[in-house]
């Protein structure tokens, strides 16, 4: 983004990586960060943001681990760079979390850690209702960032870019990286791709098809204002019927839980939304301030 890395573009004075990192350090129930990315660059930036010394206050250890060829690799290697020389764990867990949310604030984080730890189970992915995402949309004149939803049966969500993951629990986790490259909702023939790659490899899942295609209709028919008939789609995918699709694709125990907050699931993707948030920056920090403070003064 505006030709650089994005962990490395600034905005509000400091870089994307450096917001992120300071939310991921204000959550004392987490440990060491695991940094993967241009190595030397990383140092560089840490040293002179000074992060490192934010760290060690905090008593927690920056890990710098250079970059390789796709989010598979970063995320696999990255976790085999945290296993003790002890032995493994196979219940070993790590949080992934992407460099460009500059929005999350430390009470978002520490919600969906909390959330994802109450399930049993080896693969936590945060969601964010609509609802919550509707202020950071453009309208009344001001910029905004636009989004893709998830249309279900129990409404409309957007990933919010938070997972809790078991590694060594997922038994097809190569899978990951085809996800990935298919993340695009927007963009029928990355639907269409996925599904051929699940039918090459996978016949004895052929009913993934199924409510994969619905959820993308349905996604579909409301970006396009049919909201009538995107409403009525919908109606047939439910959030358990995707859960049950994803832990079977992947051969893992997966789950979602639901965030409010919404800084997590707004990730800064190019340069139009890079102007957008650098605009509403004080704004949308607040409200993300507010909501934070709102959910402390609720808690029992």
């Amino acid at each position: 983004m505006a030709g650089r890395s994005k962990a490395f573009v600034e905005i509000a004075g400091r870089t994307m990586l450096e917001h992120v990192l300071e939310s991921v350090l204000a959550v004392p129930s987490l440990g060491d960060v695991f940094i993967v990315g241009d190595s030397v660059r990383l140092q560089s930036l840490l040293r002179a943001s000074g992060m490192l010394a934010f760290a060690a206050q905090a008593g927690r250890v920056l890990h710098v681990l250079p970059q390789r060829a796709t989010l598979y690799d970063n995320v696999w290697h990255g976790f085999l760079a945290t296993l003790p020389s002890g032995g493994v764990d196979p219940d070993r867990s790590i949080l992934v979390v992407p460099a460009d949310i500059p929005l999350m604030v430390p009470a978002e984080l520490e919600e969906f850690v909390r959330l994802a730890r109450a399930q049993s189970v080896d693969y936590v992915l945060g969601l964010t209702p609509d609802l919550a995402m509707a202020p950071y949309a453009p309208r009344d004149g001001q910029p905004g960032i636009e989004m893709a939803y998830f249309n279900l049966a129990e409404g409309r969500f957007r990933q919010n870019n938070l997972h809790l993951v078991k590694p060594l629990r997922m038994e097809s986790r190569h899978y990951i990286q085809n996800m990935y490259e298919s993340r695009y909702q927007k963009e029928l023939s990355s639907a269409i791709r996925l599904v051929f790659q699940l039918l090459v490899r996978e016949l004895r899942h052929l009913w993934f098809v199924v409510p994969y295609l619905l959820l993308h209709v349905s996604g579909v028919l409301n970006r396009r204002g049919h909201l009538r008939a995107a409403d009525f789609v919908r109606r047939f995918v439910s959030l358990r019927t995707i859960e049950h699709c994803i832990g079977a694709l992947l051969r893992t125990r997966f789950r979602t839980v639901i965030t409010g907050y919404g800084g997590a699931a707004l990730d800064v993707d190019n340069d139009a939304d890079l102007a957008a948030a650098e605009k509403m920056w004080d704004r949308w920090r607040s409200m993300q301030t507010e909501r934070a403070a709102i959910a402390m003064l609720n808690q029992p």
